[in-house]
């Protein structure tokens, strides 16, 4: 029998801890929201977990259902309306990839506006193409593909991305004109060799859309403006999604880069949006400082009762940095439709 993580969260616990939400976010977040970041599925998926591994923030959750990620969203975004979202497995090496994809695919056939990302098997090519095929045959057509380090059996600082982004998975991509969600390796974006690595994609892959998860990754700002100054984000194909990032700097870099507008998507990276913190930089790391305790974190911080979930700090933050552009406030309702809902829906997925 799988473990049941001790963080596994029940939407009655739901907090609006600082009044965020309803004092701030409400108002002012548009009514139509496309989501394109999420795990889900069933805690059968996930075997045992070490005492070890519990430890890292990569397991703090491990599964959560269609129907939980529902009563969810009633609370997180209440009086708005989720249209869309991109789903896909926990990406864990405990997790049996089989009924991991075999739960997207059987949420697929339920609701026609999830948009089900397979979890590739790094070492086996053969049988990430098998199980899309499979789906195929149950009459739904996964959008994407989303590899990942952790299957490797090696930390996110021990890999380099072609480790778990084989060629041969490449191909068939392109193929099949699918999808990259991509979290980076290393340092993120700011890494040269990461660079090279994704225009290289770009280049020879020219029907494969990639979505850089969490803007890319980054450890310092410097390493996010090493990335926007690099010829990256040259590629029309290349998308920025912005689960975890907390800093208004951040959004100030990349907003005030108009082409890059129509590219970049809302994504909540459920559950672990819900844990309650932020990122916070001191020296060469960064550290998540947050209001609960969790195994990995800092609770020191005196601020820290501030905190609330992650997903509403990501929100705070693009309203702040919004509110700074000198734009009309329809030139702003505009925008924020194209972030929250349009971007993902027409220009990622061309619906």
């Amino acid at each position: 029998m799988a473990k049941i993580k001790l963080y596994k969260m029940n939407p009655i616990q739901y907090e609006d801890h600082i009044e965020l939400w309803e004092k701030e976010l409400k108002d002012w977040v548009p009514e139509k929201i496309f989501d394109a970041h999420v795990h889900l599925g069933p805690v059968e998926a996930v075997g045992e977990i070490s005492p070890e591994r519990l430890k890292l923030p990569l397991t703090t959750f491990t599964n959560l259902r269609l129907e939980e990620l529902t009563a969810w969203y009633e609370k997180l975004y209440r009086t708005k309306r989720v249209e869309g979202l991109i789903a896909f497995p926990f990406p864990l090496q405990e997790v049996n990839l089989e009924t991991a994809n075999r739960y997207i695919i059987s949420i697929m056939q339920k609701k026609p506006e999830i948009k089900g990302f397979i979890l590739s098997n790094p070492k086996n090519t053969r049988t990430t193409v098998k199980q899309f095929q499979e789906a195929l045959k149950d009459g739904v057509r996964f959008y994407g593909v989303k590899p990942y380090f952790d299957l490797l059996g090696k930390s996110n600082y021990e890999t380099i991305m072609p480790e778990f982004i084989p060629r041969d998975l490449l191909e068939f991509m392109d193929t099949e004109g699918l999808i990259l969600m991509l979290h980076t390796s290393g340092i993120g974006m700011g890494e040269r060799a990461n660079q090279e690595f994704v225009i290289s994609i770009a280049d020879d892959f020219p029907q494969i859309k990639i979505v850089l998860a969490h803007f890319g990754r980054y450890l310092k700002l410097q390493h996010f403006s090493d990335f926007l100054e690099s010829r990256v984000l040259d590629y029309p194909s290349i998308f920025l999604e912005m689960s975890s990032v907390t800093q208004s700097e951040i959004y100030k870099m990349a907003l005030g880069r108009r082409r890059l507008w129509p590219r970049i998507l809302f994504g909540s990276d459920i559950p672990f949006g819900l844990i309650t913190g932020v990122e916070f930089y001191q020296g060469e790391t960064p550290t998540f400082i947050t209001r609960e305790h969790y195994p990995w974190s800092s609770t020191e911080y005196s601020g820290r009762k501030d905190l609330t979930y992650n997903t509403y700090h990501v929100i705070k933050a693009i309203k702040d940095t919004l509110e700074n552009l000198n734009l009309g406030e329809e030139d702003v309702e505009e925008l924020k439709t194209d972030l929250f809902f349009r971007n993902a829906k027409s220009n990622l997925l061309g619906e």
